[in-house]
């Protein structure tokens, strides 16, 4: 029985409902290529490429790469593919060999490389890289001998090259930052701007017989496909327009007939004609089980809680639920829980009053996926607490490590959880070894038995954390790493693929954003916490241009691992990202608070300044909802209810001493 849903959705009921097979027939952000060697398109679809008839009909996928591939490109000869793959840690240029059935990576991995196009000998391959120390440059790679060398060599970035036909002419973007240009470099001539446009350019593509170039341009509200007739002068003109354009080189069969991808199909078209055809293609995908929303919530115990009763005073309070900044309150605090937020009062007897002035408190900060440190001894964990971070879970803890290492008042450091891998987990720990999070990691697809196991640990009521979009969204994963990778079009709309792989429950987005572009970095590194370590390098560029996240509506947590910082300096740098990428100040401390405490299922203890909570604050000089640096000038730690200094903490590193 096949059911429509939203008119281009069909699902087919099956034995059960988590095995019912969906067929798609349209897709967000598709990219396609047609070979006019063998009149076949090819695709990207849900992370996979996929190969279709020149007139539509079933669709065939070719690969199940566990990173998430798009963007093909067919070699002149109609043999191979390229295509480029994303990850946390950037992306990297593949190639699919249709007669061997098999994929191999192209490019070396320490790069960021995307953006791939043929030259027409089919032996070399241009695309483009950030390998200096001037952004984004053009290189280009002899395939045969894996030699490469660079094109160009400008400030910004030069991204989207296009061979023309007779691999004479070549067409690329280039980005200032302020400006974007659309920029011809014909053989053995100095490179001319075709175009210098104040709103974003992309996907230029060649018309085969060399005329003419067709690329995008972003107008007021959305893309048009325009070209540009490469007469004296050149001539610019709109020749599509009023779709959701995804950015992707429009593909020509022959000079008459292209291809390009807008409103969640590929569109056909006649260059003398007005209007486009959509092609119609079916896709079999699998079906994502339901997401069971929230993780089962659960309680921490207060270990070696302080018996000394506090009360905390600061001109500002950020409580991690209500908006803004709460004023003229004073938390009470008792073996190790807050008792009371309560208006300004008196003195209290059998209590110390700390009156901190003109500070922000806030709670503690939380790592929902942290590097593991180096080394876990006294001195990490008073580093860690001295950058305001009091829980973290942490990846590869060592398995003879006491969790309660940290706990004292001799050795005081964060709350440490661990992040367990689905692969190799074992259901038979009693419930006091359960990891906190269990993560499905980017290199491969769990076989059944792991799909059991994922339904064990779900049924437990353990969030799943997935490392990369396409398998976290098709296995019904709750977190999903790198909150740019759920894939939205131009008009932030969500077609087909994504109502399927988001509409069985809210999906989580764990940062994973910083890297050594993020601004605000170089005084991060110069920060009190920082001085005594050496210079940290964080991952070079594993974005095209800064995710703009303005507009998102799903829940964001900070988690640091994909960022190579050590822990603490991680942390920080991935509030700088959340900010840069367009998070207003509450959610961005909300990232690192109440939403990473909900995600654990830990928010009636962790996140929130509330009667209840555990006494886990951190009081920072400055206003960190306007500046979110302000977020790194600690002043105190409060930690199971015991009160330490930022300076206490730093000198105890240093030299060993008790800090309370």
């Amino acid at each position: 029985m096949r059911t429509c849903l939203h008119g281009s959705l069909l699902m087919v009921a099956g034995a059960s409902f988590a095995n019912a097979q969906i067929t798609l027939t349209e897709g967000t952000n598709l990219s396609a290529d047609i070979s006019p060697a063998n009149n076949r398109i090819s695709m990207d679809l849900l992370g996979s490429i996929w190969l279709i008839p020149q007139h539509g009909g079933e669709a065939e996928k070719i690969t199940d790469n566990l990173q998430p591939a798009e963007r093909p490109r067919w070699s002149p000869d109609g043999t191979t593919i390229l295509y480029q793959t994303r990850s946390a840690l950037g992306s990297q240029i593949w190639m699919h060999d249709l007669s061997r059935q098999s994929s191999s990576p192209v490019t070396e991995t320490e790069y960021f490389n995307h953006h791939a196009d043929w030259h027409p000998d089919g032996q070399r391959i241009v695309f483009s890289s950030e390998r200096r120390d001037s952004g984004f440059d053009l290189w280009e790679q002899h395939l045969p001998s894996g030699l490469a060398w660079r094109l160009t060599h400008h400030r910004g970035d030069e991204t989207e090259p296009a061979w023309s036909a007779n691999g004479q002419d070549l067409a690329y973007i280039r980005n200032t930052g302020e400006e974007w240009r659309l920029v011809l470099r014909r053989h053995g001539q100095a490179e001319i701007d075709l175009l210098i446009s104040e709103t974003p350019l992309a996907a230029p593509s060649w018309r085969p017989d060399g005329s003419l170039l067709t690329f995008l341009r972003k107008g007021f509200e959305a893309y048009e496909l325009q070209m540009v007739i490469l007469s004296n002068p050149p001539l610019v003109r709109t020749l599509v327009s009023g779709e959701d354009f995804f950015l992707s080189p429009a593909s020509w069969l022959d000079r008459q007939h292209f291809y390009y991808t807008a409103n969640g199909t590929i569109k056909s078209r006649q260059f003398n004609e007005w209007s486009s055809r959509p092609l119609v293609f079916r896709a079999e995908v699998g079906h994502a089980p339901a997401r069971v929303g929230a993780p089962a919530a659960r309680e921490l115990p207060v270990v070696e809680p302080s018996g000394q009763r506090l009360i905390i005073r600061t001109r500002r309070l950020f409580d991690g639920e209500s908006p803004g900044y709460r004023e003229n309150l004073e938390v009470v605090i008792g073996e190790g829980r807050i008792e009371a937020v309560q208006p300004l009062s008196g003195a209290k007897s059998h209590a110390t009053i700390l009156d901190l002035g003109d500070a922000t408190m806030l709670p503690g900060f939380i790592d929902v996926y942290a590097q593991s440190p180096d080394v876990y001894q006294p001195a990490s964990g008073l580093r860690l607490l001295s950058y305001g971070i009091t829980t973290i879970v942490a990846t590869d803890v060592p398995p003879d490590f006491d969790a309660d290492l940290w706990e004292s008042a001799e050795q005081p450091g964060p709350r440490l959880l661990r992040a367990a891998p689905l692969v190799g987990l074992s259901s038979a720990a009693g419930t006091s070894a359960l990891p906190a999070l269990v993560t499905i990691p980017a290199s491969g697809l769990p076989p059944a038995a792991a799909r059991d196991s994922l339904k064990n640990w779900r049924a437990q009521g353990l969030p799943i954390l997935a490392e990369s979009w396409n398998v976290g969204l098709l296995l019904g994963a709750d977190l999903l790493l790198g909150a740019d990778h759920v894939p939205a079009s131009p008009l932030g709309r969500h077609y087909a693929d994504m109502a399927i792989a988001t509409g069985n429950g809210p999906v989580t987005l764990v940062s994973g954003l910083a890297n050594a572009e993020t601004p605000g970095l170089s005084h991060l590194f110069r920060s009190r916490q920082a001085a005594h370590a050496p210079p940290p390098e964080a991952r070079p560029r594993r974005f095209s241009s800064v995710p703009d996240m303005t507009g998102a509506t799903s829940t964001v947590v900070v988690g640091s691992k994909p960022n190579g910082l050590p822990p603490g300096l991680a942390l920080h740098a991935e509030l700088r990202a959340l900010a840069a990428a367009g998070l207003d100040g509450d959610r961005v401390l909300q990232a690192v608070g109440s939403n990473a405490a909900s995600a654990l299922g830990l928010q009636g203890d962790l996140g929130r300044i509330v009667a209840g909570s555990l006494a886990d604050l951190v009081i920072v000089a400055g206003d960190p909802r306007a500046r979110i640096g302000d977020a790194l000038e600690v002043v105190a730690v409060i930690r199971n209810g015991r009160f330490y200094s930022q300076v206490s903490l730093l000198e105890r590193a240093q030299a060993g001493t008790v800090v309370e």
